[in-house]
């Protein structure tokens, strides 16, 4: 039962989420997860998306159905459980559909938008074999009208956060788009596995992430995993590319919107030392790679982890190094403290970087099922930058880390609280973009919209806002009635936006509009 204290303090951290875009922000680090579930059960939390050859609990958790006891067999997969769920002493494998039905209404706007939609259509398909192959997939079609900054965005990159090419309708803001995850993985040995895999990866314990975040589009990638003792190494390995739409690099011979896109390699390492099942301390590391690099080189610098800083030729501008460290301490009472430092061209006399500090803690004031999170972060000038422009820290007009790219603080709020089926979800952030510089594709993600134009000094200064109020029919699929409005106030311009929508989705995955 909760207490009148307790009830007034819920209402109060509520009021914040009235006056404040994003989908769903609790679900998309681990796809069709409750992070509550993660949490406290001494496995690696670092990088996501994870599977069952990770460890046993991820696998588990995918296949929980609980108890039914409706009794028509529709009842049971509307409200309880996967529509498809077979499995064997050998096999598992569940079918669900991954639906985004909704209606919207922009206020505030120039040119105004009259009734909006999102329409999407899919399937989500997970499984193993033998416990030893784990796989999934998911596949969706899209049509829909956007939030407004969104159109800003798209109207100089070309593409809508959090995917790749883009179709523009005919309507004002409309959009046509696909979009495909999937991954195959291999447990090895109960200390080693593999995965090949296409999807946005997250590096991290917070809602943001300063070293990889899933803000950008889904990238193709091979991650190796290896535990020894209270240590594991993950190395992730993966393509990104540098459309080129608009000259945004800068370049003497611009990239047309449908010859092939540039390319570059990523290769990121990360190390992590669990000394109990309250500490995660892990070392990580970012190499940018130029396609120019001799072929031999690739594969040296990408299986020799943590050395490599020491005799890459930081000359020739062919990579661009990162280095940085992810600190979590968890305790179910306290809740999770996690911290990011990320250190960039950390060998000449600017050095550049970015942090991050957060708490978050699942059942707050002892409430049971009160979500609250606060965040910081912070990347200074030049941070993600290189003298080559290819090799800035970004993926298809996209940033790799923050949604905002660089120069900025920002705080964020976050609280969710669950009754039964019943949720009340409502989030704020308060983002200050500080001294930004130049005009090259190296800063142009301090430089997100039209307006703010090459050589002028200009400090915005935006919040963003989200409140839902959620009824969850499915809680094993994630299937979710929707109501909620989203407020995007910009004091630079002295205007704001605001965004009513209401719908049925799968919530899965995350999209960030809130930058």
């Amino acid at each position: 039962m909760i207490n009148l204290k307790n009830l007034i303090f819920i209402v109060f951290i509520f009021i914040p989420g009235f006056i404040i875009a994003q989908d769903y922000p609790l679900t998309g680090h681990f796809q069709n997860l409750n992070e509550k579930d993660i949490y406290y059960s001494g496995f690696n939390t670092l990088v996501r998306p994870a599977t069952g050859a990770e460890n046993t609990l991820y696998d588990s958790l995918i296949f929980t159905t609980p108890g039914s006891n409706r009794r028509t067999w529709f009842g049971r997969k509307l409200f309880d459980e996967h529509l498809v769920v077979a499995q064997d002493s050998d096999f598992k494998i569940i079918v669900d559909p991954v639906i985004d039905f909704r209606l919207n209404k922009s206020f505030g706007v120039f040119p105004s938008q009259d009734m909006g939609y999102l329409n999407t259509r899919g399937i989500n398909i997970c499984g193993n074999l033998n416990s030893k192959i784990f796989f999934n997939t998911s596949f969706t079609e899209n049509q829909g009208v956007l939030p407004y900054q969104i159109f800003n965005y798209y109207s100089f990159f070309k593409v809508i956060p959090g995917f790749g090419r883009v179709k523009q309708l005919s309507g004002f803001n409309e959009y046509d788009f696909t979009n495909a995850y999937g991954s195959v993985s291999l447990k090895a040995t109960d200390f080693l596995n593999f995965t090949l895999g296409y999807d946005r990866l997250f590096i991290g314990d917070g809602y943001r992430s300063m070293i990889l975040s899933d803000f950008s589009a889904p990238m193709m990638y091979f991650k190796s995993s290896a535990r020894f003792g209270k240590f594991e190494y993950n190395n992730i390995f993966t393509k990104a590319i540098n459309p080129n739409f608009n000259n945004v690099m800068d370049l003497e011979n611009p990239t047309e919107e449908n010859s092939r896109y540039p390319s570059k390699y990523i290769s990121l390492n990360t190390l992590t030392y669990s000394p109990d099942k309250s500490w995660q301390i892990s070392l990580v590391e970012s190499l940018v790679m130029s396609d120019d690099l001799p072929d031999w080189k690739i594969p040296l610098y990408t299986i020799s982890p943590f050395f490599r800083t020491a005799y890459i030729d930081i000359y020739t501008n062919l990579t661009n190094n990162l280095v940085g460290t992810n600190v979590t301490w968890q305790n179910e009472k306290i809740g999770i403290f996690y911290a990011q430092l990320l250190i960039d061209s950390w060998y000449t006399n600017e050095q550049t970087g970015s942090i991050q500090a957060g708490y978050k803690n699942f059942d707050f004031f002892n409430v049971e099922n009160l979500y609250f999170q606060f965040e910081y972060n912070r990347a200074s000038t030049k941070s993600y930058m290189h003298y080559n422009n290819e090799l800035h820290y970004g993926h298809y007009n996209q940033a790799l880390s923050h949604p905002a790219g660089q120069s900025f603080n920002e705080f964020v709020f976050i609280t969710d609280y669950k009754i039964k089926r019943f949720e009340i979800l409502g989030k704020i952030n308060f983002l200050k973009y500080f001294n930004p510089v130049g005009s090259s594709f190296q800063n142009i993600f301090n430089n997100i919209y039209p307006e703010y134009l090459p050589g002028v000094s200009m400090r915005p200064t935006i919040v963003n806002g989200d409140f839902q109020i959620i009824f969850n029919v499915n809680k094993s699929n994630k299937l979710q009635v929707f109501a909620g409005i989203s407020t995007r106030i910009d004091f630079f311009k002295n205007a704001s936006t605001n965004f009513l929508q209401f719908g049925l989705r799968t919530a899965i995955r995350s999209n960030y509009y809130d930058f």
